[in-house]
């Protein structure tokens, strides 16, 4: 199991590896799982794509958060994350855990009368509801 835990107060975001046989914790200069192609370090940026299993995911995930570092909101990532990395089929939420604002989009069952692909209804490429916390 692959957990990640924030702290919108200190800025700061742990990973961990956790299973019955081992509980590793990581942060963004020692990322895990180490792969400089597909999983690379990014300044005080700590994430996972899917899991450690689907490397491609890493990737673009990674990318996208360079090529946004410094400018990352809760509109950027739904905006221009989720749709490039297309994680968040079924459900996906985010958090902006400063502002205690949470978005949330869920897939559509069945197409709708202007849906020409089955993408359309991916949670990821969804309306978004925005939340106070």
């Amino acid at each position: 199991m692959i957990i990640g835990l924030g702290d919108g107060k200190e800025a700061k975001a742990t990973g961990v590896q956790y299973s019955g046989y081992v509980c590793n914790f990581y942060e963004d200069y020692n990322l895990l799982p180490v792969d400089e192609e597909t999983h690379f370090q990014i300044t005080d940026v700590v994430y996972n794509g899917m899991d450690w299993l689907c490397p491609t995911f890493n990737s673009v995930l990674g990318t996208q958060l360079n090529k946004y570092h410094g400018e990352i909101d809760e509109n950027v990532v739904i905006r221009n994350v989720l749709p490039t990395v297309q994680t968040g089929d079924l459900h996906v939420a985010v958090y902006d855990l400063h502002d205690s604002n949470m978005h949330v989009a869920f897939y559509a069952k069945g197409c709708l009368e202007n849906c020409d692909t089955i993408e359309e209804n991916m949670s990821y490429n969804r309306q978004f509801t925005r939340l106070h916390m």
